[in-house]
């Protein structure tokens, strides 16, 4: 396993950066023309969802109906992680099928530290282009263009621009890893123990860790006791903070 950060160029190939750019560029020039329909008033498969400080609270509202969901973002601050993780998260949990990728190389460290702590959900790292997601396979979501001074979100149902997102995301995962594969072993804790300590970082109480590992809460409890002996530390926030940040992530 390579521990680098960021990952060295040679992990991915020419030829692998060169399809996500190609498939990712045509993308991103189809999003173009649908933009420019749109303002012209001739838009036929597409509208604007939302708009600027909306955006966040529709995509909530209208996920509630999705069953699955492809998703490309190249790349994220740890602030907008910190709020749409645990959307994510209540979503699989309400039993969405949900890939997601991220592009590793745009990241800050603290951004991938928190989708690789990230429990629930399957998530990636690879090369990507273009932002997008593919919803219960016949929906794109794309940019939209900008109203007032504002970004917004379009809605496409396009078989045309479905086929181009499924190029696209074809050709990102090829190039996509597991984040698990970079999360590096502590020998002083057992895999249990690992994903304990991923759940604590999430916010769970000790009875829904229990729930989640299908244990007992005493033993979740005496989990963490071992974890903070092991640790040497005295709170739970200590062993999350000290995991975080000492290049040892735990798994889950």
């Amino acid at each position: 396993m390579e521990t680098d950060r960021p990952w060295p160029r040679s992990r991915f190939s020419p030829a692998q950066r060169a399809s996500v750019l190609d498939a990712g560029m045509a993308l991103w020039a189809a999003r173009g023309q649908l933009c420019q329909s749109i303002e012209d008033g001739t838009a036929r498969d597409c509208v604007v969802g939302a708009v600027g400080d909306e955006v966040n609270p529709w995509l909530q509202s209208e996920s509630r109906g999705w069953r699955h969901l492809l998703s490309v973002r190249p790349t994220a601050t740890a602030a907008q992680l910190r709020l749409s993780l645990p959307h994510n998260r209540d979503m699989v949990l309400r039993g969405l099928e949900m890939v997601s990728v991220f592009d590793y190389e745009r990241l800050d460290d603290e951004s991938r530290q928190l989708i690789i702590d990230e429990p629930v959900g399957d998530y990636l790292f690879g090369l990507t282009e273009t932002q997008m997601k593919v919803v219960d396979h016949e929906v794109v979501l794309l940019d939209g263009p900008t109203v007032g001074d504002d970004y917004s979100v379009m809605v496409v149902r396009s078989p045309r621009v479905l086929e181009l997102a499924m190029r696209y995301w074809n050709a990102v995962m090829s190039s996509a890893v597991a984040c698990g594969q970079e999360r590096a072993a502590d020998p002083q804790l057992s895999d249990r123990q690992h994903r304990i300590v991923g759940l604590m970082q999430a916010g769970l109480t000790d009875e829904a860790m229990a729930r989640s590992l299908e244990v007992s809460v005493r033993t979740v409890r005496s989990d963490i006791a071992q974890i903070l002996e092991a640790l040497q530390v005295r709170s739970r926030f200590s062993a999350g903070f000290r995991l975080g940040r000492s290049g040892v992530v735990p798994r889950t």
